[in-house]
């Protein structure tokens, strides 16, 4: 009778904690979405040259950290570099290539490479840029995933002096 139960006890046991396992993984699964949705989001926009549309995967505090700019901080912040540069250019075409995910407990960690090309608004050659990033997202108290931070930098020399 008592190695029957302790069988019971041991059977018990494992499932209970498979069922752990199985709701962590669906709980990652689900966050590791949100944060696909949002970078998709955020894509989307920057492929129409949509400040609104990205500032609606950003939070509050967020902080951008552009090359050759100071830092961006706040959605007003953000705001203001993005209206400013695509006042300048706008996105002809954008990617995003080698990009990895990480998601622990309420932040997650994105990164990868980007191929951004850019047609000044007042005419002439396009211009791309192509480098690296790194985002921040965090889980909001509503649930939902927003960029926290965001840097970029190129991997183009800079131009020489003529």
């Amino acid at each position: 009778m008592r190695s029957t139960l302790s069988i019971v006890l041991v059977l018990a046991l494992t499932l209970a904690l498979a069922h752990a396992d199985m709701a962590a993984e669906s709980k990652a699964a689900a966050d590791r979405a949100a944060i696909d949705k949002g970078h998709e989001t955020f894509m989307a926009a920057m492929r129409a040259s949509d400040c609104s549309g990205m500032l609606r995967v950003v939070a509050d505090d967020a902080v951008f950290t552009p090359p050759n700019a100071p830092n961006a901080v706040g959605k007003e912040g953000i705001r203001s570099w993005c209206q400013g540069a695509f006042s300048q250019a706008k996105t002809s075409a954008v990617s995003v290539s080698e990009r990895q995910v990480t998601v622990a407990g309420d932040w997650g960690i994105e990164h990868g490479k980007f191929d951004w090309t850019l047609v000044p608004v007042g005419g002439g050659n396009s211009m791309r840029d192509q480098g690296n990033f790194l985002a921040i997202w965090h889980r909001q108290p509503d649930g939902s995933w927003k960029a926290t931070r965001d840097i970029w930098n190129s991997l183009l020399p800079l131009p020489t002096a003529r």
